[in-house]
C-alpha cells in the first residue's frame, strides 16, 4: 500500500495528484481531474440521510451514512487496489471543511485497516499547505459500526484490527 494518502475538497486544493472520489466525478464544480467513482456514496443512502438531517438525531443520522457507507462501499471495494498506481493522492469531494462528508470516513477507514495517517489538506494558488480538523465523531462511530460488522466481516486482516481495538478498550 503507498504510504502517504490525504483528502480534501474541490474548493479548497489547488494542486496535487488530486482525485473524485464524488458520483458526479466533481463535474458540478468544473473538475476535470481523475475520479474514482468506486468510492462515492450510493446515491439511495446518500438521500436518506439528507432527507433525515435535522428530523432524527444527528449522531444517529451519521452512524447511518457510516453504517450504510461500509456496508454498500468500503466493505466491496480494494482500496490497495485502487491506489496502487498513484502518488501521493489527494482523494476530493464536496463537503468543506468539518462539514462531514464521505470522505472523512473512507480517511478514518484507511487509517484502521492499512494504518495510514490521512490528513485533510488545503492547498492554495501559491502551495500553501494547511490541514483541516475532521468532525470528532467520525472514528468513534466507524469503530462502532465495524464492531457490530464483526460477524459478517470477509477482510480477515481488517476483523484483526478491529478485534484488537476492542481489546484496547477494555
Amino acid at each position: 500500500m503507498i504510504k502517504r494518502i490525504f483528502t480534501g475538497n474541490y474548493t479548497d486544493c489547488k494542486a496535487g495528484n488530486l482525485i473524485s472520489i464524488s458520483g458526479d466525478k466533481g463535474k458540478s464544480v468544473g473538475f476535470k481531474g481523475k475520479s474514482i467513482t468506486k468510492l462515492a456514496p450510493k446515491r439511495v443512502f446518500w438521500n436518506e440521510w439528507h432527507n433525515n438531517i435535522g428530523r432524527i438525531p444527528e449522531e444517529e443520522n451519521t452512524k447511518f451514512y457510516i453504517q450504510e457507507y461500509y456496508n454498500q462501499v468500503l466493505s466491496q471495494v480494494d482500496i490497495e487496489a485502487l491506489l496502487k498506481d498513484e502518488k501521493d493522492p489527494i482523494l476530493l469531494c464536496y463537503e468543506r471543511g468539518k462539514d462531514f462528508c464521505h470522505r472523512h470516513v473512507l480517511a478514518e477507514f484507511i487509517n484502521i485497516r492499512y494504518g495510514i495517517n490521512v490528513e485533510d489538506l488545503i492547498i492554495d494558488e501559491n502551495l500553501n499547505i494547511s490541514i483541516n480538523r475532521r468532525p470528532e465523531n467520525v472514528k468513534k462511530l466507524l469503530v462502532e459500526v465495524l464492531i457490530e460488522q464483526l460477524p459478517y466481516m470477509k477482510d480477515k486482516k481488517l476483523k484483526q484490527k478491529v478485534e484488537s481495538m476492542m481489546q484496547i478498550e477494555r
